[in-house]
């Protein structure tokens, strides 16, 4: 048994958010931005992210997004230079939009090491900031170099791929002084990408099989017109479902041996999502948010940020108190600051 899980105090998150404080924060946010078109939209985002950090706990004590708007609206402008540089040259200028694309390649391990270390920066815990100190070569290896071999390897690559994307995002952050330590291993990876695999495959000779008896039954009894029409749905539905079961199970599994494998320090979360909630959750978020037009999305993220919560625990063997009342993680905190190049968000 792991060392760390032994006779150690275990504190779990909480979540407080209420539906209806984060629907009026959202709706402002929301015709705001479409009233400055789209400007007002990074400090929606702003607002947004602060109330959805400030009511999750951990040992009564909430998280922090200190970010700046002007940060995260000099990324997006950034987002739009390019993807609507993109956009416009596919229309008016096909052969120059390959150069677009290389760019974008090009810019990839840039963007990751900026989104991570801006997040990072920009959440704290009792005053302490986390950081992000990964390199854009590194960067380049994993997301250029891992996937490149992937999509050569027809796949089979990619499950490990993805492994050396958590190692890098994971390894390569701190709390503090403190670094996170990652503990992910190969094996968990492609158990759950073969898995996953094979629900899809199952899926899809499902799928085939069961529209040609629909097909030949049809036929055979004269229906018309709407078995036609569900010989096609019925297996499109079928496909879909099973793709949002493989997906919730990758979310689920791949989410937890994160989560699981990540120290800092004496410190370790324990993670215990359950795919059969996350299908759950997916598939009525998705049902509600169509049928509102989308009112129902702040709903359905505060549903998600309270059901993550409460799957998630931390166990500690040293006093979260001691850790935040160091004297070097204090000094590390207030004394980090980000260059220009990497104060700005943005994501994949």
């Amino acid at each position: 048994m792991d060392t760390l899980a032994v006779a150690a105090p275990v504190y779990p998150f909480r979540f407080t958010g209420r539906t209806g404080d984060y629907f009026r924060i959202w709706i402002v946010s929301l015709c705001l931005s479409i009233l400055t078109l789209g400007v007002y939209s990074a400090w929606g985002k702003v607002r947004k992210k602060r109330y959805l950090y400030a009511h999750t706990q951990l040992a009564d004590c909430a998280f922090e997004f200190p970010a700046r708007p002007l940060a995260i609206l000099k990324g997006r402008a950034i987002a739009v230079l390019l993807f609507g540089g993109f956009a416009a040259t596919g229309h008016f200028l096909p052969a120059v939009q390959w150069l677009f694309i290389a760019l974008l390649l090009v810019l990839t391990p840039w963007i990751v090491v900026a989104a991570n270390r801006f997040n990072a920066q920009n959440s704290a815990y009792r005053n302490i900031r986390f950081g992000f100190t990964g390199r854009i070569g590194e960067a380049a290896k994993i997301f250029l170099g891992f996937g490149v071999l992937s999509i050569l390897s027809i796949g089979l690559v990619y499950p490990y791929y993805r492994l050396r994307r958590a190692r890098f995002v994971v390894g390569h952050h701190r709390f503090g002084a403190t670094g996170f330590v990652e503990a992910l291993y190969g094996g968990d990876f492609y158990a759950a990408y073969i898995l996953a695999g094979l629900m899809m495959f199952g899926a899809a000779i499902a799928a085939i099989v069961g529209g040609i008896v629909f097909a030949f039954v049809a036929s055979v009894f004269g229906g018309a017109g709407a078995p036609g029409r569900a010989v096609v749905y019925v297996p499109a539905a079928l496909m879909y479902g099973v793709y949002l079961l493989a997906f919730s199970y990758l979310r689920a599994r791949v989410g937890n041996l994160t989560l699981n494998g990540a120290r800092i320090g004496s410190l370790q979360l324990s993670s215990t999502l359950r795919a059969r909630d996350l299908f759950w959750l997916y598939f009525s978020n998705i049902l509600a948010i169509i049928a509102s037009l989308g009112l129902a999305t702040p709903w359905a993220t505060l549903r998600m940020a309270r059901y993550r919560a409460q799957r998630l625990v931390l166990i500690a063997h040293q006093a979260l108190e001691g850790l935040a009342a160091s004297p070097a993680d204090r000094a590390s905190a207030t004394g980090s600051e980000v260059s220009d190049l990497f104060d700005v968000d943005v994501s994949l």
